[in-house]
């Protein structure tokens, strides 16, 4: 009876899988002869094709490409890694080099999506060497240029420059100029970021005379920004105002970050009306969400500044609500991705259920659970081992650290003591006084507050704020007075008008660490940090361009 059933059902099935593949490839057809001129109509064909995942493999493939290539244009998220995975299987058997390298890329954002760095950084580098070998100069521009942003993510700026130059660079071989321009435009931002400001300025001026031949009004208004974030931060007021007036001009879309620029300029420059003026010209739409929260905090600083405690207290709470909101926002998009998800995943597994039958699924089972048993012992064992190496290692890390220490305490003695006597001497002491403060340095680093620190900024978690409360900022402060007792005595006197902030950065400095490390610890964006950090490097050795923080507070004074 059951072999009867299953033989009426096999046709019935087939005949109803036959028209609603036909349906869906009629679909496609539709969409991607409207991908080119209406993006938006072809995604939303795409979103009406029924269960996609129940699709044969050619057909599903497709609808991948499809849909990743409007999502592409429309700024949409990709599809998942599951369903991205399949359709690259079928490219890599079927399909030709490009469509290949095209869904590797569409594969990597997709893991980025999911923060999966190490899969997405593969399946860029799997679809780069293909673009590089097939000599897919445009493909191979798009993929470095999202290697790029996925060392942006993780803070390797060295590395995210080079993705950028090669982006560059691939793109003027394929003669994509348009991106050619912007690829530059971010090299020019990697240099700017790293306070190389007129390397900055020379390929942001590159990119800007590139784009200018297209008339390309939304990339002449992209890269005139950019202009005038650089000029900002060189110190020429009127050509940041020019530039940030000429991004105006180009795109009337999208004019609130050159507005907030220019409210920025103006406060730095104390003149406050003006700052408040070009604030209210903020409060439009942005593809930013984050832009909109930062005009409330700028106009806090501003009427803080003014001193109207009140407006500038209810400026403070309407940004912190702001970002509470946003934040809700992005949680509430991840519930219904994570219910989207599921889906999709249900409905593989159900597809892969049909052809099991019952008594294989039994035999797997009890496989599967001798096999977890085995697998349970030799995960204990080796857990216990692993306690047991770990335990060994820090005690031989503790013994290390002690014998270390007693030997770092008798050189500085010997250091400070024999400095002291050619000092009495009046002979040269400065070799004395470099070997000291490498000790002294290399202690701090040492020290368990150090380690803290770097753990805390290595394991980053985005929905949890990780800056340093008062008790760890005292802790810090007099760790480093007491290593380095003249970084308190010139904290106190504050002959230089140090801010609150700007005193915080000059003891992050002697940590040595990344710009988007301190960010973490200062509780701020890493434009925040590098604009607090390049602003303390002025205070302190305006003379001195490059000079490290630290370094120049030392030489104020031993």
């Amino acid at each position: 009876m059951k072999k009867i059933f299953l033989l009426i059902l096999l046709p019935v099935s087939l005949f109803f899988s036959c028209v609603g593949d036909r349906i869906a490839s009629e679909t496609m057809d539709r969409a991607e002869i409207l991908l080119e001129a209406n993006p938006d109509s072809a995604y939303i064909l795409l979103n009406e094709v029924k269960t996609p995942d129940r699709l044969n493999e050619r057909q599903f493939a497709r609808w991948c490409m499809l849909y990743c290539r409007a999502a592409d244009k429309l700024f949409k998220e990709m599809l998942y890694t599951e369903q991205l995975d399949r359709a690259l299987v079928w490219y890599k058997s079927h399909g030709a080099a490009e469509q290949q390298a095209w869904m590797g890329l569409y594969l990597g954002r997709s893991y980025v999506k999911d923060k999966l760095f190490i899969p997405a950084m593969k399946a860029y580098s799997d679809a780069l060497s293909l673009a590089k070998e097939k000599y897919l100069y445009d493909v191979a521009g798009y993929i470095c240029s999202y290697m790029a942003d996925l060392y942006t993510y993780t803070g390797q700026r060295s590395e995210e420059r080079r993705k950028f130059e090669e982006a560059a660079e691939f793109f003027k071989q394929a003669g994509n100029e348009r991106s050619y321009a912007f690829a530059l435009r971010d090299v020019a931002k990697t240099w700017a970021f790293d306070d190389s400001l007129s390397l900055a300025l020379h390929y942001m001026l590159i990119a800007d005379s590139v784009i200018t031949r297209f008339q390309d009004l939304r990339g002449i208004s992209s890269i005139s920004n950019g202009l005038g974030n650089i000029y900002d931060l060189m110190g020429d007021v009127e050509k940041a105002r020019a530039y940030y007036s000429r991004s105006l001009s180009s795109d009337t879309m999208d004019q609130v970050p050159s507005y907030l620029a220019l409210s920025d300029l103006y406060y730095n420059e104390s003149l406050l009306d003006s700052a408040r003026y070009y604030l209210a010209l903020a409060t439009g739409p942005s593809l930013n969400p984050y832009t909109s929260i930062d005009c409330f905090y700028l106009g806090y600083l501003i009427e803080k500044e003014a001193g109207d405690t009140e407006k500038a207290l209810s400026l403070l709470e309407q940004y912190q609500a702001k970002k509470d909101s946003l934040y809700d926002q992005q949680k509430q998009v991840d519930i219904i991705d994570a219910e989207k998800r599921h889906d999709v995943v249900t409905v593989v597994q159900d597809n892969k259920k049909l052809v099991a039958e019952k008594q294989f699924l039994f035999a797997l089972a009890v496989i599967i659970c001798l096999l977890l048993i085995v697998g349970y012992q030799l995960r204990d064992r080796k857990r216990r081992l692993e306690i047991n190496r770990q335990q060994q290692f820090l005690e031989e890390e503790k013994n290390r650290h002690e014998k270390q220490e007693t030997e770092q305490e008798g050189r500085l003695r010997e250091l400070t003591a024999e400095m002291e006597r050619k000092a009495a001497a009046h002979e040269d002491t400065s070799e004395y006084k470099k070997e000291i403060t490498v000790l002294r340095v290399e202690k701090l680093k040492q020290s368990s507050l150090f380690e803290t620190m770097k753990e805390r900024c290595r394991k980053v978690k985005p929905d949890i704020e990780q800056k340093l409360n008062e008790e760890e900022w005292r802790s810090l402060i007099r760790l480093i007075d007491s290593l380095f007792p003249n970084v308190s005595v010139f904290v106190k006197e504050n002959t230089l008008g140090l801010t609150k902030t700007e005193t915080k950065i000059c003891y992050l400095s002697f940590l040595d660490l990344h710009l988007n490390e301190e960010a973490v610890l200062l509780g701020v964006s890493s434009d925040s940090a590098n604009k607090f950090r390049s602003r303390t490097r002025r205070k302190l050795c305006p003379n001195q361009k490059g000079s490290d923080i630290n370094g120049c507070i030392l030489q104020k004074g031993w």
